[in-house]
C-alpha cells in the first residue's frame, strides 16, 4: 500500500511542476510580500510555506471553548505523523511519539523537544513532563515533525513549541467552571492587564477526576503568570513563572487481556496493595530580553531555572518508593546578523545543567521501608551552533552546524562521561513555481538515555547501566506545499536510518518497573499527508500519515529481530474534522479518527487491533458568557488509552474510557 501512495504522490508532484512551468512563475521576494505568520520553530524566524521542513502551526481561540483542556492532546489532534496515548493516566503523564522518536517511553516524553514561551521545558537529558503546562492559555503551537539536533540538541527527533496567551486587546477577567463524567471537574481563572509599554496575564487552574478505572483518581492545581515590558521599540523583555502542585495522581497499572474482557475498569491487584502514585511539585521561572541594534543586528538572551520534587510508589518492594528532587537551570545568547537584504547569519551559543538526588526505599505497602538506593546523577550540556539562511530568486537554502559537549555521571562513581556530539542539517525550498513549493532537507539527531533510564539498572548495581549507549539519526525528507481556493495541503515523504535506538522492557523481578536496552539500527519510512480549508463559518481538516518503522538490525540474545516492527506506533493514522460557526454564536464540530494496530512488544508476537473513534463538541456565545459541551468516544467503543511495551506477563493494557461527556461555561468582565 505505501508503494502505491508514493507512486501517487509522485505523479502528482510532476503534473502540478509542468503545469506552474507553462502557466506562470513568482520570485520568492514576490511570495513573502504576502501576509504570513513568521515561526521560530527552526530558529531563523521565516514565512511557514518556504521552510524546508516538516512543520504544523495550530492556533487557538483565546476563549478555548471549543477545547475540554484536560489534556495537550486536545492541541494535537490532526497533525500527521504524531501519535498520543496515556490521555487519561496521569501518574504517567501524555506518553508522544512523532515518526517514533518517543515510543519507548514509560512516562512523559523522551525524545522528543518541548519549548513553552521560548524556554525549554525539557531538561538536559531529554525527558519531558506536561503535568505543569496552563492548558488554558495555549495560544499557538508548531510542531517540527523531524529530528532537530541542529536547532536543539539532545533529544530532538521532534520538537513542539508552545506559545501561551500574549496577544490580547483590552484587559480581561474571565472564569470559567466545568464538570463531566468520572467527578471530574476543571475550574480556572485569567486575568489579562496591558497599558502602553506593560501587559501582564495570570492564570490559575484546578482540576480534579476520580478517574475511569479503580485506583486513577488525581487532583492538580496549575498557577502561570507572564509579564512583558517594552523598554523601548527596540528593547523588550519577559518574564514567566510557573508553580504546579499536584498531591497525588493514582496508577491503575497495566493489566492482561483476559482481566480486560473480566473487567476494563479494574486496576492491577498490586497497584492497589502498593498503593502506586505519584505526587509532584514543581516551580520553573525563565527571563528574555531581546535587543534590536540597528536594522541589521538583534541580540536576545534567556536565563532559566526549574525545580521538581517528586514521589512515587511502585507496584513492587525492593526499591518501589522513589524520592527525586530535581534542579535543572541554564541559559543562552542569540545574535542574528543580516549582512544582505538576502541572507541571514544566526550564532548560538547555551548551556544548561542538571542534577537528580535520587532515593529509592522498600515499598511496604505503601510506606517507606529500608533505603535501597542514594545516588546524585548530574548532566551538564554547553552548545555553539551557527545557523545560515540564503534567499534566491527561485528559493531558499538554510544550512546549520551545532556542537554539544555533554558530561554525565553520579556521585557513586568516580569517573565521568563526556560525549561530544556534532549535527548539521541542509535543506532548500524551491519557490518559483506560483502555488506550488517544493522543499527537501537533510538533518541529522542524537539522544541520549535520559538519567532516570541510566539510573534503571537491570544488574541492581549502584550508578548507571553500563550498556547503555546513545542513539543517533539521519532524516531525509522531500516535501510539496500547494495552496489554492480549495485549501492548503502539504504532503511529505521521509527516511529516517537510526543506529543504538533505545527500547523500553521489564523484568520478572521488577514488574511494571520499566528498563531500558539498544536495538541496533531502525528503518523509517513514511508518507505524511495534511489538508486544511477554511471557507466562511467552515472548518475542514484532514491527515493521514503511513509509517513503515522497523528494526533493520536487532539481536536480543538468541533472537533475530531484524525486520519486526517498532513496538508502541501504528503503522497508519487518519484524522478528519468539521466545524461550522453559525453567525449567532453557536457553534460545532464532529472529530474522527482512525488508528491502525500497534504491536505492543519487540517480538511481534501480540498486536493490538485498529480502532476508530468520533467526538463531538458543541458550543454557544452570549454576551459575556459561553456553554460549552462535548461527547467523547460518541460510538462507545472499547479501544486502550497506552499500550505498555514490553511488558512481563503481557499486562500491554491500560484500557480507555467508554463514552463519557463533559460540560461548562466562561464568563468574561
Amino acid at each position: 500500500m505505501c508503494k502505491h501512495i508514493y507512486c501517487v504522490i509522485i505523479v502528482c508532484c510532476i503534473n502540478s511542476f509542468f503545469s506552474s512551468l507553462l502557466f506562470g512563475q513568482d520570485s520568492l521576494q514576490q511570495k513573502i510580500a504576502l501576509k504570513e505568520i513568521t515561526l521560530d520553530a527552526a530558529r531563523i524566524k521565516s514565512p511557514k510555506k518556504i521552510l524546508p521542513f516538516a512543520l504544523t502551526y495550530k492556533t487557538f481561540p483565546q476563549t478555548q471553548i471549543n477545547n475540554a483542556q484536560n489534556s495537550l492532546q486536545d492541541y494535537l489532534q490532526g497533525i500527521p505523523g504524531l501519535f498520543a496515548q496515556n490521555t487519561q493516566n496521569f501518574a504517567q503523564d501524555l506518553r508522544l511519539s512523532i515518526r517514533g522518536f518517543g515510543a519507548r517511553s514509560a512516562f512523559g516524553i523522551r525524545g522528543i523537544q518541548l519549548i513553552v514561551d521560548g524556554i525549554p521545558e525539557t531538561t538536559p537529558d531529554g525527558q519531558g513532563q506536561l503535568d505543569n503546562l496552563p492548558l488554558g492559555l495555549i495560544q499557538s503551537l508548531t510542531v517540527l515533525r523531524g529530528p532537530a539536533s541542529t536547532f536543539y540538541g539532545n533529544a530532538a527527533g521532534g520538537v513542539i513549541q508552545i506559545n501561551t496567551l500574549s496577544d490580547f486587546k483590552d484587559n480581561f477577567v474571565r472564569f470559567r467552571a466545568q464538570g463531566g463524567s468520572f467527578s471530574s471537574s476543571n475550574l480556572s481563572a485569567t486575568v489579562g492587564l496591558k497599558n502602553n509599554k506593560t501587559k501582564a496575564v495570570f492564570y490559575q487552574n484546578l482540576s480534579q477526576s476520580d478517574g475511569y478505572r479503580d485506583h486513577s483518581r488525581y487532583k492538580q492545581q496549575v498557577f502561570n503568570t507572564r509579564i512583558w515590558h517594552d523598554f523601548s521599540s527596540k528593547s523588550k523583555l519577559s518574564f514567566q513563572f510557573n508553580y504546579t502542585n499536584s498531591p497525588y495522581a493514582y496508577d491503575a497499572g497495566g493489566i492482561n487481556l483476559q482481566s480486560v474482557i473480566e473487567n476494563r475498569r479494574q486496576a492491577r491487584p498490586q497497584n492497589k496493595s502498593f498503593k502506586t502514585f505519584e505526587s509532584i511539585k514543581h516551580i520553573k521561572t525563565g527571563l528574555q530580553w531581546e535587543k534590536n541594534f540597528g536594522k541589521n543586528l538583534i541580540f536576545s538572551s534567556y536565563l532559566f531555572y526549574a525545580n521538581r520534587d517528586f514521589k512515587g510508589r511502585l507496584p513492587f518492594e525492593f526499591g518501589g518508593l522513589v524520592d527525586l528532587v530535581r534542579d535543572y537551570y541554564g541559559g543562552g545568547a542569540v545574535v542574528e546578523y543580516q549582512p544582505q537584504e538576502y541572507h541571514r547569519i544566526q550564532f548560538r551559543v547555551s548551556f544548561a545543567d542538571q542534577s537528580d538526588h535520587r532515593k529509592r526505599f522498600k515499598n511496604i505497602a505503601g510506606e517507606a521501608g529500608d533505603i535501597t538506593l542514594n545516588q546524585k546523577e548530574l548532566f551538564d550540556n554547553k552548545s555553539i551552533s551557527l545557523l545560515d539562511e540564503y534567499r534566491l530568486s527561485f528559493g531558499i537554502l538554510r544550512a546549520g552546524l551545532r556542537f554539544d559537549r555533554q558530561k554525565l555521571g553520579t556521585n557513586l562513581v568516580d569517573s565521568k562521561t563526556n560525549l561530544n556530539v556534532v549535527n548539521y542539517s541542509l535543506g532548500f525550498t524551491y519557490t518559483n513555481l506560483v502555488d506550488h513549493i517544493f522543499f527537501a532537507s537533510f538533518a541529522t539527531s542524537f539522544e541520549t538515555p535520559t538519567l532516570s533510564e541510566l539510573s534503571a539498572n537491570p544488574f541492581g548495581e549502584e550508578g548507571f547501566n553500563p550498556d547503555l549507549t546513545s542513539a543517533q539519526a539521519r532524516n531525509f525528507e522531500l516535501g510539496w506545499r500547494y495552496n489554492s481556493s480549495f485549501g492548503q495541503l502539504e504532503t511529505t515523504l521521509y527516511d529516517i536510518r537510526t543506529k543504538n535506538e533505545l527500547i523500553s522492557y521489564e523484568l520478572e523481578d521488577f514488574p511494571t518497573r520499566t528498563f531500558y536496552r539498544n536495538a541496533g539500527k531502525t528503518n523509517r519510512k513514511g508518507i505524511e499527508v495534511q489538508w486544511e480549508l477554511r471557507k466562511k463559518g467552515w472548518h475542514w481538516l484532514a491527515s493521514y500519515n503511513y509509517a513503515a518503522i522497523e528494526f533493520d538490525d536487532y539481536q536480543l540474545e538468541e533472537k533475530n529481530l531484524s525486520g519486526n516492527k517498532l513496538p508502541g506506533i501504528p503503522q497508519q493514522q487518519f484524522f478528519a474534522s468539521l466545524s461550522y460557526n453559525f453567525s449567532n454564536g453557536l457553534g460545532i464540530m464532529s472529530l474522527n479518527q482512525y488508528c491502525g494496530s500497534i504491536f505492543a512488544d519487540d517480538s511481534n508476537l501480540n498486536k493490538i487491533s485498529p480502532y476508530f473513534l468520533s467526538n463531538l463538541k458543541a458550543w454557544k456565545s452570549l454576551n459575556d458568557f459561553e456553554f460549552f459541551a462535548g461527547i467523547n468516544n460518541l460510538f462507545d467503543r472499547k479501544y486502550n488509552d497506552n499500550i505498555r511495551i514490553n511488558a512481563w506477563g503481557k499486562r500491554y493494557y491500560e484500557p480507555a474510557p467508554m463514552r463519557n461527556f463533559y460540560l461548562g461555561m466562561s464568563y468574561t468582565l
